[in-house]
């Protein structure tokens, strides 16, 4: 049997987390993520490259690959609109 309270107690606090880490984190798994969807824009447009060349004939494979790198590019403009909201709010705030 799984005891809850003991799982929690084997969780590192946020205080151990150094403030150098924590941005270091942050921006490299921002990082990742732009690289992620780079690599998925790059693939999409390959595929495409290569059905229009003949060299795929799997076209259901190449409309996921083209879905899944536009649904990322889509994300990733909304979190950027998001960030850029949250700072236009904090920059109205009377000092």
């Amino acid at each position: 049997m799984i005891n809850p309270v003991s799982q929690i107690n084997t969780i590192n606090p946020i205080s151990n987390i150094s403030d150098n880490n924590t941005i270091n984190s942050f921006s490299g798994f921002l990082q990742s993520a732009m690289n992620e969807v780079n690599n998925l824009q790059i693939q999409s447009q390959a595929n495409d490259q290569k059905l229009v060349t003949g060299e795929i004939d799997n076209l259901h494979n190449v409309m996921i690959d083209a879905t899944k790198a536009d649904i990322a590019l889509q994300l990733t403009i909304q979190i950027k609109n998001k960030i850029l909201d949250a700072y236009q709010e904090i920059m109205k705030m009377p000092v």
